[in-house]
């Protein structure tokens, strides 16, 4: 299961095989939806949660938000649903993601993880062959998501909504503008950005006087720049020129033509997706065994 955020998803496994997957963009579970799926398939042994609660809460609590281990009682969300007598265990958010891997044409790549925030993780790379290892991340506040939704909304759109829209507004390359919010933001461009700020509730109107079409073009250079720059660190680091790129940056459709590696995104690299790579980094032992054999 994913969810209780946005992108409330679940997919149903028997064993290492998927039975049935249920993908919403709806933020939290509804009760008739598992209500459907347990009498189809019966109760479920075992919950996979796609994220670790415990260490989102104290994120979420050292940034001052609002009752987060209220918010992230997964026991009590399981209760409410009518799986009140299940067991139930998690994965890391951006291991969920990374686990995409397991389902990737690659016997050996470089996997890349960009989203907003995981549980203190805002980008992770890991390296997959056969099996998947982690090997660096960029923890909150400094996120490549966040500064990118951040300046969705100074565009007056809606942030982990309407990046798609933000992204086709970004057609006329705009220098001056671009230079302006690099050095108002970036600190580091290098294999780890770093930001000047926390980009977590916005940046509060502070471009509102440009026109979202230069904006969008940009912010969307600026984004190439940071994961190419990225990207070229690693290749250059480990030689491997297969790239896998997931977690909700990987929506973005223009970045992957600036990749000039061989380069596969999964299906679905959203948290909605994690609802089903959370199982395959649960089963993954088994799965891998299965692939080797």
């Amino acid at each position: 299961m994913a969810g209780h955020g946005h992108d409330a998803s679940i997919t149903v496994w028997y064993d290492t095989d998927v039975m049935v997957e249920h993908y919403t963009s709806e933020p939290y579970h509804k009760y008739e939806d598992v209500e459907s799926l347990k009498k189809k398939f019966g109760a479920p042994d075992l919950v996979v949660w796609y994220e670790n609660p415990y260490l989102k809460s104290i994120r979420q609590w050292w940034a001052g938000q609002k009752n987060p281990f209220q918010r992230n009682n997964v026991r009590k969300i399981l209760d409410d649903l009518g799986l009140d007598r299940t067991r139930w265990t998690w994965v890391g958010h951006h291991e969920a993601h990374a686990s995409w891997a397991l389902k990737s044409p690659f016997d050996k790549a470089l996997v890349f993880v960009i989203d907003s925030i995981g549980e203190w993780d805002c980008t992770s790379v890991w390296k997959y062959d056969g099996d998947l290892t982690k090997k660096a991340s960029i923890r909150y506040p400094d996120s490549i998501g966040l500064f990118y939704s951040s300046m969705v909304k100074e565009a007056k759109l809606v942030p982990q909504k309407d990046e798609a829209h933000f992204e086709s507004l970004a057609v006329t390359p705009s220098p001056a503008i671009k230079n302006k919010i690099k050095s108002d933001l970036v600190l580091s461009a290098g294999w780890q950005p770093r930001f000047s700020r926390n980009m977590h509730r916005g940046l509060g109107g502070i471009y509102e006087n440009f026109r979202a079409e230069d904006l969008a073009s940009a912010t969307q250079e600026i984004f190439e720049e940071l994961i190419v720059n990225m990207i070229e660190h690693w290749v250059k680091k480990t030689g491997i020129k297969n790239i896998i790129l997931t977690g909700g940056c990987a929506y973005n459709k223009k970045i992957r033509s600036k990749i000039p590696y061989t380069l596969w995104v999964p299906p679905r690299p959203h948290d909605g997706g994690s609802a089903y790579s959370c199982v395959l980094a649960h089963n993954r032992t088994a799965l891998i065994d299965s692939l080797n054999t």
